[in-house]
């Protein structure tokens, strides 16, 4: 009886281990090779797709439309911090001197301090919710928060009159539901990530960071940040990693860059988590977690370029923002 559990217990672990090495080799692979490279004279800081599969492109003042090959370019008219492409083929801008900009039938709307009581008119982030309505940040250290416009009024969130615990807010990410996700900065150990359900209630989601430098959402709508410690007066004290909210509480997946040096996290349509950085000896990389591994792509994949943002379209296709134009890596 006793040699029949042993064999039954050998058998169960080498099924195990045979079923968990199947799991690993069907994973869907990663691609780190440069498919295209568009507009390699320009410097391109932020993207998003509408639902057709347009992507929209800022670069410095200019808006531009790339559609099946075919481009045109917008003057804004002033800096392009961030966009996202919303219903009604309405496209939302951040800028960085005029407030909320929003692109519709070729003509722009800014939405300002002077014309609409906005607390500040850099606006650092902006999220179009399914539902038409558009989420910001109109916020600095102990000035303003995050902005929920309805289309008809601006309803803003302060650590007055919500549990934000700072009045800045970043990161701002919003799911296929409506659910709405930010994390808070300005006081270093201070960051909070928070949660607004399509009924207006708020949540705080776990203990402090110490920063967080970038935020995504997977597809179950769980957030992944990336922490960042380059303001610790502690060179080496801290390691920077990738933290994932599961089942209530955050757990780190750590990995290998060099402290200071990754700016931004990306969730593809697989789940798999993107980072870009330094890797030690100051080689620039990127990483690619799929659930099980960190995966990494060959040494100065995209040579000098320095990245500002990627993104995923419908294809699960990377595009990658750099200041010599759009790297774009088919999955």
């Amino acid at each position: 009886m006793k040699k029949l559990l042993i064999l039954s217990t050998m058998l169960f672990f080498l099924i195990s281990c045979e079923k968990e090495d199947s799991l690993s080799e069907n994973l869907p692979p990663v691609n780190f090779e440069v498919t295209q490279n568009l507009f390699p004279d320009k410097t391109i800081t932020c993207i998003d797709f509408s639902n057709d599969g347009t992507a929209w492109l800022g670069s410095g003042q200019e808006l531009i439309c790339y559609k099946m090959g075919d481009t045109t370019t917008f003057d804004v008219g002033y800096n392009i911090v961030d966009i996202s492409a919303g219903i009604d083929d309405k496209i939302w801008l951040a800028t960085k001197e005029n407030g909320l900009g929003c692109f519709s039938d070729n003509q722009f709307i800014f939405y300002n301090e002077e014309n609409s009581g906005l607390p500040r008119n850099y606006i650092a982030d902006v999220e179009a919710a399914p539902d038409g309505t558009v989420w910001f940040s109109s916020s600095a250290h102990q000035l303003g928060g995050l902005v929920h416009f309805t289309g008809q009024e601006f309803e803003l969130y302060t650590p007055e009159n919500s549990i934000l615990n700072q009045n800045l807010v970043l990161g701002i990410r919003v799911d296929a539901e409506g659910n709405v996700f930010c994390f808070s900065a300005g006081t270093v150990t201070e960051t909070k990530v928070f949660k607004i359900d399509l009924n207006g209630n708020w949540k705080s989601l776990g203990d402090n960071f110490y920063w967080v430098a970038s935020m995504d959402l997977t597809s179950k709508s769980e957030p992944v940040v990336l922490t960042d410690h380059s303001l610790s007066s502690c060179m080496g004290c801290y390691e920077d990693y990738v933290a994932i909210f599961k089942k209530s509480k955050w757990v780190n997946i750590e990995f290998e860059f060099e402290s200071g040096y990754v700016n931004n996290v990306l969730v593809d349509n697989r789940d798999y988590i993107w980072i870009h950085g330094l890797f030690p000896g100051g080689i620039p990389q990127y990483c690619v977690y799929n659930g099980k591994e960190w995966l990494y792509s060959e040494d100065n994949q995209l040579g000098d370029a320095f990245v500002y943002k990627a993104a995923c379209d419908s294809d699960n296709n990377i595009w990658i923002c750099t200041n010599k134009g759009i790297f774009i890596l088919n999955q």
